[in-house]
């Protein structure tokens, strides 16, 4: 570790975008930081693929710190979020399949009135294209929605706890 008058050093060095300050920024932290992000994201190349995206802006926007405490912070704090952000659209991903998934098992002609409202047409159009009353369409509705949120179930109890 390094005195506070070589941090100072350092850390300029480090903010001007000098290599060999580089290197020693990344063998002093990688390891910690990668650790850091693995209690986030739970996988290790996850881990360090958020840990070098962060090194990689600090890097490319060459920040400046006034000391040690600031650039950890930001180091740590960007992590942080990055790994959220994983998490976040992992899943999101997981409700999307899962929602595509319930979709599909849906009775044919519900099924195919979801797949058109979701692709923005309105109920008018849905009736005219499938050939049905409006009214029928939004029974149709009324019935998928019935049928969706009792196999759902399971993940709107899990989406409001881990929401």
């Amino acid at each position: 570790m390094l005195y506070k008058t070589e941090q100072q050093d350092w850390l300029k060095r480090l903010c001007a975008g000098e290599e060999e300050a580089y290197r020693f920024f990344f063998k002093e932290y990688y390891q910690i930081l990668g650790s850091f992000a693995q209690q986030y994201v739970k996988e290790e190349m996850i881990a360090e693929d958020i840990v070098n995206d962060v090194i990689y802006e600090l890097y490319r926007n060459k920040k400046s710190f006034p000391d040690i405490v600031s650039l950890k912070s930001f180091l740590f704090t960007s992590i942080k979020h990055r790994s959220l952000n994983y998490i976040r659209g992992k899943k999101a991903h997981a409700v999307y399949f899962l929602l595509h998934k319930a979709i599909t098992e849906l009775p044919e002609k519900i099924q195919e009135i979801y797949k058109l409202s979701l692709s923005g047409e309105s109920n008018e159009a849905i009736a005219a294209q499938l050939h049905l009353t409006i009214d029928s369409v939004k029974a149709y509705k009324k019935r998928g929605k019935q049928i969706l949120k009792k196999k759902l179930q399971n993940l709107l109890l899990f989406l409001s706890v881990t929401l």
